[in-house]
């Protein structure tokens, strides 16, 4: 099961999504370039032998999930500062 896990984690300025698999992190979105300009990091996989696989709708829409979430949290914070 894929899933989304917002956090913030002390190697970014900005608030970032971790995606996960089956209980372990595969990637994480970061905005410290501004919401117009995030970057996803894919992990390397603790079974190097063993490659991940689920359905890839599900990937998109849960990239597109923490892209649209990452930036309304990103605007409610400038509305803060």
């Amino acid at each position: 099961m894929l899933y989304i896990r917002y956090c913030s984690d002390l190697d970014y300025e900005e608030m970032v999504a971790d995606i996960c698999f089956d209980n372990q992190q595969i990637a994480i979105i970061s905005q410290d370039g501004g919401v117009g300009n995030m970057k996803i990091e894919i992990l390397p996989s603790g079974d190097a032998d063993e490659a991940l696989s689920f359905p890839l709708d599900e990937f998109i829409n849960i990239l597109s999930d923490a892209r649209q979430k990452l930036a309304k949290m990103h605007t409610k914070f400038d509305v803060i500062e």
